[in-house]
């Protein structure tokens, strides 16, 4: 198979149901592992006696080895079929769940992050594949509604792990996340075989305000560095700090995802449609940042102002993904996308990974959620900086899809 091929169905006029369902439950799966462990993470740290800092350091293990495996598998896997590799994000993502439902110490749950992350890390440059040969009026929807697959994962997280977990305990709660990954791999399957298309349908034209990769990648990282340390540690929050029961914490878990999952779908149709989509990415990461400030002020003004916290969060933080992928698919071409995707996607790991953990380190040198929230805060607001028009001139348009993705 040769590297930059697409989906026979997207390079056609209207994409299946088939094709759109199979790239949701694709995106929606790689996650599932730890929004599933966040959804229930006060049972598991009590059951396996886990220190703040080893909570939070599970989420960096798994983002660390989906970093590494975007870096060093992005671009091969541009040799297999899309199909091919979007099966193996299912049965990594259903290994990582099994170990977890297994686990009895730590250091097996790390080996259930390691699988975890080393699988998802394959879903966005195989999606992006998929979505790259159709027609430009329907990227952005389509990218949209991928995307939202991961917010659909939290949300279903959210809603269902705590009820199993209540009624059959955490380990049954994990486990019923493997009958989604048996999902994946069926729907993966039934999309068509693939075929090379014309290498010049990735780029689609500039914005009038156009990002380098480069630029691009760092701010998905400080986006994905406060987004999955607010959304690791948000319903811990609120179960301890605020002393809401565990399925209340769990429902802003679930409410940060439908609201990102509706969010997802919105902010990707009109990015598509819209020239000045890294406008579009400044107001997303203050938004971010406002949300936040609201999840901090619900200590001193009322447990309600959380939920109202937790939904602005989850509309601009997690819009932003869709944001920026449908950048990268329009003015990247096809040969390169695999490879822009995955250097994108790195940094975008690398942020979830430390996210979580220097939250957690806060917390355990006694500093309080009231400090901790600081962490993301600050992320947010350097990727509000980053996405500021720069003041200089920069590279022509032809080198701004091609940095740093060469075939």
């Amino acid at each position: 198979m040769k590297s930059g091929t697409v989906d026979v169905a997207t390079a056609r006029e209207q994409a299946s149901p088939r094709l759109w369902m199979s790239l949701f439950v694709c995106m929606g799966i790689g996650p599932m592992f730890l929004y599933t462990l966040t959804a229930i993470s006060p049972l598991v740290i009590a059951d396996l006696d886990l220190s703040p800092a080893e909570y939070g350091a599970i989420s960096t293990v798994t983002f660390g080895a989906a970093a590494l495996s975007a870096l060093l598998l992005g671009a091969p896997s541009s040799r297999f079929g899309a199909r091919t590799v979007m099966v193996a994000v299912s049965v990594g993502s259903i290994a990582g769940l099994a170990v977890l439902a297994l686990a009895e110490s730590y250091a097996v749950v790390v080996v259930a992050g390691l699988l975890s992350g080393a699988a998802q890390a394959l879903s966005n440059p195989a999606t992006n594949r998929m979505v790259a040969g159709l027609p430009v009026k329907q990227r952005g929807a389509l990218i949209g509604w991928k995307q939202s697959g991961v917010q659909a994962a939290q949300l279903v997280a959210g809603l269902a792990a705590p009820l199993i977990a209540a009624a059959a305990g955490w380990r049954w709660a994990v486990a019923a996340g493997i009958a989604l990954g048996l999902v994946g791999v069926v729907s993966a399957l039934s999309t068509r075989a693939e075929a090379a298309p014309n290498q010049t349908l990735g780029r689609t034209g500039e914005a009038t305000d156009p990002i380098t990769v480069a630029r691009l990648t760092a701010y998905t990282f400080f986006i994905g560095f406060g987004l999955q340390a607010t959304n690791a540690h948000l319903p811990l929050f609120a179960h301890v700090e605020l002393g809401l029961s565990l399925r209340a914490a769990g429902l802003i878990a679930a409410l940060v995802g439908l609201v990102g999952l509706l969010s997802r779908i919105l902010w990707g149709r009109r990015a598509d449609t819209d020239s000045r989509q890294v406008s579009t990415l400044l107001t997303l990461a203050i938004g971010a940042a406002l949300g936040v400030v609201l999840v901090m002020a619900s200590t001193l003004l009322g447990d309600w102002l959380v939920w109202v916290g937790a939904a602005v969060f989850g509309a601009a933080a997690l819009a932003s993904n869709a944001v920026t992928m449908v950048v990268l698919v329009r003015t990247v071409p096809i040969a390169s996308l695999g490879t822009a995707t995955a250097f994108l996607a790195t940094g975008m790991y690398v942020g979830f990974g430390s996210g979580p953990l220097a939250f957690g380190l806060t917390l355990d040198l006694g500093a309080g959620f009231g400090v901790a929230w600081l962490v993301p805060l600050t992320a947010f607001v350097a990727a509000a900086l980053i996405s500021l028009p720069p003041t200089f001139p920069t590279a022509s348009p032809l080198l701004k899809g091609n940095l740093h993705a060469h075939p």
